[in-house]
């Protein structure tokens, strides 16, 4: 399935399933904060609002929550992904109420919002946010808010780099083994000083592809 690009008209919701419609809201969020100068960061991944004013019914945008809710439940609080050595990546799924400011049905926050005009603000919002909760070692813990961390990535590699991360999750998803898109990633952490094989990022892995049938099952 194409996660890329969908009719303009349609919920979101009723064209992809759960993951690959993760994949098009960090996709579509990366293009459009990097085209439009926008600073992005701090943003929940879904909200209620933003959702409903896309065509989505209320029924369906809850039912959405609730499968998210459910996943996390099914897997617990921090979903392990990944461990290397020292190194162990989970995903964190919360879900809170807050405010959000919306400027033609996209989410802003307050430095973009006060530069637009018509942006307004909606509170009582049903907020998700997916994090990255990277242990290092002992105590020494990073929580990373996942669409910052995208984001984050294109504006330092390129958006390419960016893109290429979510063609490869979408890829391990689908077919439970690494693309080509696997050495995009692994050349990026060995510029940030992390020198990993393919064979030891593969091993890796391995908790991730345990959870693979209940992610794609939501």
């Amino acid at each position: 399935m194409d996660y890329k690009s969908i009719p303009d008209n349609v919920c979101p919701i009723s064209y992809f399933d759960t993951t690959h419609l993760v994949l098009r809201i960090l996709y579509h969020r990366v293009n459009l904060c990097l085209s439009l100068g926008l600073d992005c960061m701090g943003l929940p991944i879904i909200s209620t609002s933003v959702l409903t004013m896309r065509n989505c019914s209320r029924d369906s945008v809850y039912k959405l929550f609730r499968r998210l809710i459910r996943v996390r439940n099914k897997l617990g609080r921090n979903i392990k992904l990944l461990e290397l050595g020292d190194i162990k990546v989970y995903l964190r799924i919360s879900k809170n109420k807050g405010s959000i400011h919306v400027y033609n049905s996209y989410m802003m926050n307050n430095r973009d919002c006060s530069k637009l005009d018509n942006c307004i603000t909606i509170n009582n919002v049903t907020l998700l946010y997916m994090y990255l909760l990277i242990r290092l070692s002992g105590r020494n813990v990073i929580l990373l808010n996942v669409p910052d961390a995208l984001i984050w990535i294109a504006r330092v590699f390129g958006i390419e780099t960016a893109v290429s991360i979510l063609d490869l999750i979408h890829n391990y998803m689908e077919k439970g083994e690494l693309s080509s898109e696997v050495n995009v990633l692994l050349s990026m952490l060995s510029l940030l000083g992390l020198r990993i094989s393919k064979e030891q990022f593969e091993n890796a892995l391995l908790p991730a592809r345990r959870i693979l049938h209940v992610l794609r099952s939501t």
